[in-house]
């Protein structure tokens, strides 16, 4: 998993090294990334090398033999020959992904050759480097989108848990839904270089302390206001779950967070 910027154009590059001074040095606190031998064979169907993409998203599609894709067991313990994938763009995290066919924005992203990678991850979000594939083709829009440029509030960025209450009991699963004020959430801008103002949340359940930035427990990541947590690999029992906003790298360097103790049944 790399928390890596990636080429941006040239109206972000203020905000660019802004986030590239704040992400070094969280990156440099981090934990190495974890790895894991998951057995999984990728093959990329698309898009296929160096193809020319015009529109503003490439789209991606992989066969993975071998292991079997849950993203309900993500951020759980682990199980043998099960997990999800991750893809990388330019050796920056996008997301985790279960479905064989998805579309990467390439909002932010500089006209020219780019990279997608692939990688079977276990639950706990450790990747298989030695399944890893990748692919480059060619960013040449037909009509560019307008880039994302930093922000102004009144206020600084803060996240608070709508539902559930604290004390509740869940479950089967249930919708986690958050309130950010202050902040722009986007999904577009996932694993781009940082713009001020923007990002994300990551759902985690009971720590915010194992695995690369957290992301041992991370149950998944969100730019909507509700996210469903599905409990299939949570034990009964009193938890913690953490909703955390994040910057574009995934770095929690907004560093700000809001949790909600349950009873799972």
């Amino acid at each position: 998993m790399h928390l890596k910027t990636s080429r941006v154009a040239v109206p972000v590059a203020a905000a660019v090294v802004v986030g590239l001074t704040t992400v070094a040095l969280a990156v440099a606190a981090a934990p190495p990334a974890m790895t894991v031998d998951t057995g999984a064979k990728v093959r990329i169907l698309a898009p296929t090398p160096q193809t020319t993409v015009r529109g503003n998203a490439v789209s991606s599609a992989v066969s993975i033999t071998n292991f079997r894709l849950n993203c309900a067991l993500a951020g759980t313990a682990n199980r043998k020959g099960v997990g999800h994938y991750h893809i990388e763009l330019d050796h920056s995290l996008i997301n985790m992904f279960c479905s064989k066919r998805t579309p990467i924005s390439m909002l932010n992203v500089a006209p020219g050759k780019h990279t997608l990678l692939f990688l079977p991850a276990a639950n706990d979000h450790a990747e298989d480097k030695k399944a890893e594939k990748k692919v480059s083709f060619v960013y040449k829009p037909s009509q560019p989108l307008t880039p994302a440029t930093p922000l102004s509030f009144p206020g600084k960025p803060s996240i608070g848990i709508v539902s559930p209450k604290n004390g509740a009991t869940v479950h089967g699963g249930f919708d986690f839904t958050v309130a950010a004020t202050n902040f722009r959430l986007s999904c577009a801008l996932y694993g781009k270089a940082n713009v001020r103002g923007y990002g994300h949340w990551h759902a985690n359940v009971d720590t915010t302390k194992l695995g690369m930035m957290g992301m041992g427990t991370m149950l998944g990541m969100s730019c909507a206001k509700t996210f469903h947590v599905s409990l299939a690999g949570i034990k009964p029992g009193k938890h913690r779950f953490i909703a955390i906003l994040e910057d574009n790298t995934h770095a929690p360097t907004i560093g700000v967070q809001a949790a909600v103790s349950v009873t799972v049944r």
